[in-house]
């Protein structure tokens, strides 16, 4: 998961870019077909994960690409092939997406009939095809549409969801892209033959346009095996049991149900993050994101009164049993204990910090809760979490000021994306 082309972060998808990077230092290139099988890990989703069924830090994505121009159709009878035929997934329950039009850079593209058409000629209900517009269906390499200075390859995609139940629904016109979690993707491909030019507002035929097809190896899990979230798959379920042999008996299993996904998913993040080559933790780039790691599975970990250290090799010897068996599995274990124990130390010390700063606030508050601005003021200046801070509150009898806190986090990051 570590490429020199991401320096700062870690491989975030199975990509073109790793494919290109194997192709450039082969010397023989054999046809145009191509298979990838990627763990991926994405720090930007941190935040979602434990809030649903689905999103996980860490994932595996298996990866086709196609180089030359590919048939839209062809790729849809195979999408079709592998969800029916193959994985064997209910047609009943499966829908698709496809690229409505829309507008991209200054230019607006017509709706995808050919990848519709595609989808009407599978034995896919009719009714579950469904035409999204440029935020769902149309795919702008790296940055945001109406950002420019370098060429950006694009084109429409098309993707393949679940339908978990009717009873999901938030609403009579919920359909594939609500949020509400009903309807699970599970594959797309990408039809990239456009690039947006340096400008950022024309497109131009892509050289050598290809086609990429993905799937999401848990959420295939979680389909097939007919349960209600990836936590519960047989490589992240022991990790939740393992949490939960551990936690004091007081703690509802409603209560803790976001923090065990948490420190689930975190901590197989550390594990393949770290036997990849991530760095120790430290203050910039992967090293910063390791350190953010190791402090959230902590807070995690305190806040349903269980010792980091006292867990961490029995969750660590957990992860290990779901992998294949390989000659690295003791030495990663043992590297994992040495960047997060040093690190949990470290944070302990913050945290006392914090406390007393916390303590001082309550006192020129005479007595009164904190406020949300305080809550921030805490988190960002003296690095203590606001879900320890909502802890203390909580055991003292005060009520933690949520929604005035996210309120003033929510207007730091618009003041930072004004920047």
């Amino acid at each position: 998961m570590i490429d020199p082309s991401i320096p700062m972060s870690f491989v975030m998808s199975a990509g073109l870019v790793q494919v290109e990077n194997s192709l450039a230092k082969s010397t023989k290139r054999e046809g145009n077909r191509y298979v990838l099988v990627q763990e991926c890990f994405r720090h930007f989703d941190l935040e979602k994960v434990g809030t649903d069924d689905v999103h996980l830090s860490l994932f595996e994505m298996p990866g086709a690409f196609v180089f030359g121009p590919d048939g839209k159709s062809g790729t849809v009878k195979r999408m079709w092939a592998l969800a029916t035929s193959i994985l064997g997934l209910d047609k009943e329950n499966i829908w698709s997406t496809y690229f409505s039009g829309g507008k991209v850079a200054d230019e607006y593209l017509p709706e995808d009939t050919v990848t519709q058409k595609a989808w009407l000629e599978t034995d896919i209900p009719s009714d579950h095809i469904v035409g999204l517009g440029t935020e769902n269906n149309y795919w702008i390499q790296g940055r945001g549409i109406s950002d420019i200075g370098d060429l950006r390859k694009c084109g429409p995609n098309t993707e393949l969801f679940y339908d978990r139940g009717i009873d999901k629904k938030c609403n009579t016109n919920c359909i594939p892209g609500c949020k509400c979690g009903r309807f699970v993707e599970f594959s797309n491909s990408l039809f990239i033959n456009t690039e947006i030019k340096e400008n950022g507002k024309s497109l131009q035929p892509l050289g050598n346009p290809f086609t990429e097809t993905v799937i999401g190896t848990e959420r295939i899990a979680m389909i097939n095996q007919g349960l209600q979230s990836v936590f519960e798959i047989d490589s992240i379920n022991p990790l939740i049991t393992t949490i939960r042999q551990f936690a004091p008996k007081t703690v509802s299993l409603e209560a803790s149900s976001i923090h065990e996904r948490v420190i689930a998913d975190h901590l197989r993040g550390l594990y393949f993050l770290i036997a990849d080559g991530a760095p120790p933790p430290g203050k910039d780039g992967r090293a910063r994101i390791i350190k953010m790691l190791i402090r959230r599975v902590a807070t995690r970990l305190i806040v349903l009164g269980i010792d980091p250290k006292i867990i961490l090799s029995e969750m660590l010897n957990c992860i290990s049993l779901t992998i294949p068996e390989n000659a690295q599995k003791e030495k990663t274990k043992e590297k994992v204990i040495s960047f997060f124990l040093p690190e949990y130390e470290r944070f302990s010390k913050t945290i006392k910090r914090g406390e007393l700063k916390l303590t001082q606030l309550l006192i020129e508050n005479n007595g009164k809760t904190l406020s949300g601005l305080q809550i921030a003021c805490l988190e960002k200046q003296w690095g203590m979490p606001s879900l320890l801070v909502a802890m203390i509150l909580n055991k003292l009898g005060l009520s933690f000021e949520e929604d005035e806190y996210k309120s003033i986090e929510a207007k730091e990051i618009s003041a930072l994306g004004d920047r």
